[in-house]
Formats: structure tokens, C-alpha cells, sequence
């Protein structure tokens, strides 16, 4: 049943497979679960790092549509916080104010487009009457992150957009996604999250302006 598929963590986040839940029945095969290859992982000789890392205090928000998303944020930054951690591009990451004033405020807007709910609606439902062997569905999430680095007070602020998309194939539909599976909708979000956080840090540190 596709509800098995989705935890109570991360159900939230995913607005059209969310959308599936009441239009795809009982089915013979589970939902397979894509990440976007166009954004892909920073590559090492890609990856930038400062001399001298520093504190940063983080803001983060979950959208959809551009509206908050209390729930979402509060399980995704978790994820966000590790992701910063790991880059190397901060001594400490905190939800505090920090020694020189750095502030990195990140914004992940779960966009929704309605030909995308309208199109899940109806494949939803063929596929249903057929237990998802005869018919199929393919929804796809869409993220704009936006990215913002403050190096202290009086500072220009330093931006960066990156877009990242998350793809949902259930029941049996002949069609090639582009994006790597992975083996469930915890970790597609895991992975979607961790690339983007990764390529926005590093668009941040390669900007002249950053600190080194």
C-alpha cells in the first residue's frame, strides 16, 4: 500500500505523492523513489573550503508555495544542520547569534505546480482502478533553495538560488526518470536536502566575497 511507503517524518514534505495517498488504492507494486540527477553531488575538485572557517548562525524555513511549513522545518533542519556541519565551510553552526555576527539563512520552497496535481489526480486514479498494473503515476517535487550569508554587521549579504527536484514512479508505467532511485521516500529527501544544502555552501564559499 503506497501509505506504508511514506513515514509520518517525511510524508509532509512531499505535496504531490501526499496528493497520491487518497487517489491510489491498495496496489501490487510500491512507489519507487528518485532523486534528480541535474544538481548531482559537488565533485572534490569542485568543492571549495575557507582557510579559516567561522561560527554561523542559522535561519531556515520549509515552504510550500512560498508559505511556511512549521512541521516540515522542523524535521528537515536536523538534516540541514549535519549538511552544514560536514561542508567545512563553518567552525560551528548555531540557532544562536555567533562571535562576528554571521548569519546563513536558508530557504527550501517546495514549489506546486497545479498541472502536475491535476495530471497525479487523474493517473492517480487509473491507476488505482487497475491495482497500478495497468496504468501508473509519475509526480515530481520541485525545490528552489535559497541561500543567504551574511558575514557580519555592516556586510553585504551574499545570495545563491539552487533548484533540486524529487521524482515518485508507482505502478507500472513504462517511462525513464531522470534521477537515481533510492529505497524510500526518507532517504530521497535525505539526499535531495544534503546536495542542495552542499551546492549552495559551496556557491557561497567560491563568491569572493566570502571570508577566507
Amino acid at each position: 500500500m503506497l501509505k506504508s511507503i511514506l513515514s509520518a517524518r517525511t510524508k509532509g514534505l512531499m505535496a504531490l505523492a501526499a496528493l497520491l495517498l487518497f487517489v491510489v488504492p491498495t496496489a501490487a507494486q510500491a512507489a519507487k523513489w528518485y532523486v534528480d540527477n541535474t544538481l548531482g553531488e559537488v565533485k572534490p575538485e569542485e568543492k571549495k573550503t575557507p582557510a579559516t572557517p567561522r561560527p554561523v548562525q542559522l535561519i531556515f524555513e520549509f515552504q510550500r508555495d512560498g508559505a511556511p511549513n512549521p512541521r516540515a522545518t522542523k524535521e528537515v533542519k536536523p538534516w540541514i544542520i549535519e549538511a552544514l556541519q560536514k561542508s567545512g565551510a563553518f567552525s560551528e553552526v548555531l540557532e544562536t547569534p555567533v562571535a562576528g555576527g554571521a548569519v546563513l539563512s536558508v530557504t527550501f520552497n517546495n514549489i506546486v505546480k497545479k498541472e502536475d496535481v491535476d495530471k497525479a489526480k487523474k493517473d492517480g486514479f487509473r491507476a488505482g482502478l487497475g491495482f497500478g498494473l495497468f496504468g501508473g503515476v509519475v509526480a515530481t517535487d520541485r525545490y528552489d533553495v535559497t541561500f543567504e550569508y551574511l558575514p557580519g554587521e555592516g556586510a553585504a549579504s551574499i545570495k545563491t538560488l539552487v533548484q533540486h527536484a524529487l521524482h515518485m514512479k508507482y505502478g507500472k508505467k513504462d517511462v525513464e526518470i531522470p534521477g537515481t532511485q533510492v529505497k524510500n521516500v526518507t532517504e530521497a529527501v535525505k539526499t535531495v536536502v544534503r546536495q542542495a544544502t552542499d551546492r549552495g555552501v559551496n556557491n557561497l564559499v567560491s563568491d569572493p566575497a566570502f571570508p577566507q
